[in-house]
């Protein structure tokens, strides 16, 4: 087990709290490192995806709700001492409630698609997977090669079904 294995079986064992402790650590530390945190926390979303273009529209998809989400809280607010002391209690209970919906709702993109854009939903969809898979899919890999063991991953189960047939 290499030492990144042995970083993400840590990870898992422990809790959400405690996550976030570390990761509050993490950043007071070194404060740079959000950048790197927020890079490795959405490529893993669009890994657990599959890594391809559905990936992708789950990403910007739960990225577009969450945006919504908090700026709906920012605005309902009267001040930024109410802000914060709102999103201290709503995070433990709401928030993650509120994440989990969004997380559901984001895997019906191709849905949101298809209602924003009526007949042309569906040309434009095969169309940006054609793209996405004969000209960005190189370049995305190239710029994070852990997408390829994500997109590699289901290709290896289809083979491994053909030959148990």
């Amino acid at each position: 087990m290499d030492k990144n294995q042995q970083r993400i079986q840590k990870v898992k064992k422990e809790g959400r709290i405690e996550r976030y402790k570390r990761q509050a650590r993490q950043i007071h530390e070194d404060p740079k490192s959000i950048g790197t945190m927020i890079r490795d926390g959405l490529v893993g979303v669009w890994r657990a995806r599959g890594g391809g273009f559905y990936g992708l529209g789950y990403l910007i998809t739960f990225i577009v709700l969450e945006i919504r989400l908090i700026v709906g809280d920012v605005s309902e607010s009267e001040g930024v001492v109410d802000f914060v002391s709102s999103q201290m209690i709503e995070f433990i209970f709401r928030f993650g409630i509120q994440s989990f919906v969004n997380g559901f709702l984001a895997f019906l993109w191709p849905v949101y698609v298809l209602n924003w854009l009526g007949a042309w939903s569906l040309a434009l969809l095969v169309a940006g997977y054609y793209v996405f898979e004969k000209l960005l899919r190189p370049a995305v890999e190239g710029w994070l090669p852990e997408l390829v063991s994500a997109s590699a991953a289901p290709a290896a189960n289809d083979d491994d079904d053909e030959a148990n047939r």
